[in-house]
């Protein structure tokens, strides 16, 4: 394992030093998270304009998260058997299915089959399986002292792409025009444009070399040993914060001002533009604040305040307190992301990070899949914002617990090493 000295030699250095593998994933993730930004806001905003109602909807979504589900359990079965690189590959060349949604137009069950790819944009994070893949392989791209800092600037250029793929969305209205669109088909090119990135990315991640693949040959398909207590403990909760996020995912938070407020294209794309760049800032701050209040701590205490914004959102009176509460919650809700990600590849061997990234994943992913189709049928009947009022709920108790359960259980580097001797000493 690489420790410590790039870091040491560079205390400050604000970007990590990514091999060509590192780079390649932060560029691909880049291309990806700028067709997820751009295609989350315009479905809303599609399914909006064709008037379908909230049990559609929940379809639809929860369909996307089924296909999410399917292609993390490959990947947590057998990701590193398969290959990391042909998985990145594969995955991408899904993104391509995005280009049939104008096709099918108003039929809500063919729509939910192409959501099923697992590649159709409901979140501007990306909440795919590929994620998981570039987790585990990220780590391998930097010296260990700069796995956080590695994983806040992959998800800084996320994000930053992200935000400019929603801005993008104030767009469309004039493509629209140029070449004769009307009404919810406006939003097709933001179909098509998720499609040709799909192809782009395809390309990128084929120039991987053989340093992104883990170099064993395991035998086991869950290839999880010591750390399966941990790794149990986490998915449970996890999939607890997962499930509180399905039922308001971005799709639906731009159906909601649409529908709640009259929200146009325009104004929506630079609302989610302007929360995706704060989101950006918020990862270089989760970096250095996790190196001084260590990870659990940054997890929890900015994760506590967004969902607070996020309730105040579902009971805002108007477009311009909605708004403030948006981006309220967006400045905290990312911050989260590279501490907990940092965290889960830190606590567990190397050779385990790729099942431990499918696994946490697959949690997620499994309780992703019901959140949509549940808010659809028994939560959006009794009011727009109850669904956002019930993910804000479930993401504080999930923190609550989270805290009681990790803080005695720094990551390794956290600990001091007049610590780590004690405690050797102690055992022995």
């Amino acid at each position: 394992m690489q420790r410590g000295g790039t870091t040491g030699d560079r205390p400050r250095r604000l970007i990590p030093v990514l091999d060509r593998n590192g780079r390649i994933v932060v560029a691909a993730r880049a291309l990806r998270s700028f067709g997820f930004g751009l295609n989350s806001v315009a479905l809303g905003l599609y399914l909006a304009g064709l008037g379908l109602p909230g049990v559609d909807i929940g379809l639809i979504v929860s369909a996307a998260f089924a296909g999410t589900f399917a292609l993390t359990v490959i990947i947590a079965g057998w990701g590193d058997r398969i290959g990391r690189r042909r998985l990145l590959m594969a995955g991408s060349a899904l993104m391509t299915t995005a280009a049939l949604i104008p096709l099918v137009n108003r039929e809500p069950l063919l729509l939910a089959l192409i959501a099923l790819s697992g590649m159709v944009a409901v979140n501007a994070n990306e909440s795919t399986g590929l994620q998981t893949v570039d987790q585990a392989l990220l780590p391998q791209s930097v010296p260990d002292q700069q796995r956080t800092k590695a994983f806040a600037f992959y998800n800084l250029v996320a994000s930053g792409a992200a935000a400019l793929g929603a801005l993008s969305v104030g767009v469309l209205p004039f493509i629209g025009k140029l070449v004769g669109l009307t009404g919810a088909d406006i939003y097709a090119p933001a179909f098509l444009a998720h499609a040709v990135i799909g192809v782009l990315t395809v390309v990128l991640h084929a120039r991987l070399d053989r340093r992104a693949e883990t170099g064993e040959r395991l035998e086991r398909r869950l290839a999880i040993g010591p750390s399966r207590p941990i790794v149990a403990r986490m998915s449970l909760l996890f999939s607890l914060d997962s499930f509180a996020s399905s039922l308001s995912v971005q799709s639906y938070l731009a159906y909601f001002l649409a529908a709640r407020f009259g929200a146009d294209p325009a104004t929506a794309g630079g609302l989610f533009f302007v929360a995706g760049l704060l989101s950006t800032i918020s990862f270089p701050v989760a970096a250095w604040l996790s190196a001084r209040i260590g990870l659990i701590a940054t997890m929890v205490f900015t994760h506590i305040p967004s969902s607070i914004f996020l309730i105040g959102l579902a009971i805002a009176p108007n477009l311009a307190v909605a708004s403030l509460f948006l981006l309220g919650r967006s400045a905290l809700a990312s911050m989260d992301v590279p501490a907990r990600q940092s965290y889960t590849m830190a606590v567990v061997e190397p050779r385990e990070r790729t099942a431990t990234a499918g696994v946490t994943s697959l949690a997620r992913a499994l309780a992703q899949v019901p959140g949509p189709a549940l808010a659809g049928s028994l939560l959006v009947p009794i009011g727009l914002g109850i669904p956002l009022i019930a993910t804000g709920v479930l993401k504080i108790a999930y923190d609550l617990l989270l805290f009681a359960m990790f803080r005695s259980r720094p990551a390794p580097e956290e600990v001091p090493p007049e610590a780590e001797t004690a405690a050797s000493s102690g055992g022995s």
